[in-house]
């Protein structure tokens, strides 16, 4: 597979993404009333939304593998710096990472792992004893970017870097065979930003095993 790390690393050290908290975690935000257990942002950037969790009073920790990005925000947030970690969370196995319940928020992240790697983390997400929620919102199929860039496969494209882009009802799919489906749509205006207005997929289970 084509590495996007090169990427996110250059990325981040000339870029200044947006700061303020996603529409995704807004919507999020609903379902963690009251809740408990521990948040994992995977794939969080620049951890706005993490932060913007914590500021809820949530147990949030801010997961990415590019370390660039996790020392920033350990330097730019020093009161949660704790609370971000380098990792890779497509092997991740949670559950040896938390003593408590949790959750999982993909907000972005799950179209930027191939198929493969999709696998190995939802068959850990299948195999915890500790999961609630999994909360992700991803490009798709239906985006205007798919089929931009050069091919690697049907559903995988490489433009100034990596995305696969998901087949919703196949996704669907897969999560209901070991979680209840408490939200499903494909829509546009879920992710607006300056002039993009993606058509992308938000989707929450829930482990009611």
């Amino acid at each position: 597979m084509i590495s996007y790390k090169n990427f996110w690393k250059k990325f981040y050290r000339i870029k200044k993404p947006p700061v303020f908290n996603s529409q995704f975690s807004n919507f999020c935000l609903r379902y963690f009333k009251n809740y408990k257990g521990v948040i994992f942002d995977l794939g969080c950037g620049n951890g706005r939304d993490t932060i913007f969790f914590r500021k809820n009073r949530l147990n949030c920790y801010g997961l990415d593998q590019i370390g660039i990005i996790i020392k920033k925000n350990k330097k730019k947030y020093q009161k949660h710096k704790k609370f971000f970690i380098k990792k890779n969370f497509s092997n991740t196995n949670f559950d040896s990472i938390s003593k408590e319940r949790f959750s999982i928020y993909s907000r972005f992240s799950l179209h930027s792992i191939s198929l493969k790697q999709e696998k190995k983390f939802i068959n850990n997400l299948i195999k915890s004893k500790k999961l609630d929620f999994i909360m992700i919102e991803t490009r798709t199929v239906y985006d205007e970017l798919y089929g931009v860039g050069k091919k690697i496969s049907k559903l995988e494209y490489f433009t100034d870097h990596y995305r696969r882009f998901i087949e919703p009802l196949k996704f669907k799919t897969k999560l209901k065979k070991n979680f209840k489906i408490k939200f499903f749509k494909v829509s546009k205006n879920f992710a607006k930003f300056k002039r993009e207005n993606p058509k992308v997929l938000r989707i929450i289970a829930k482990n009611e095993r």
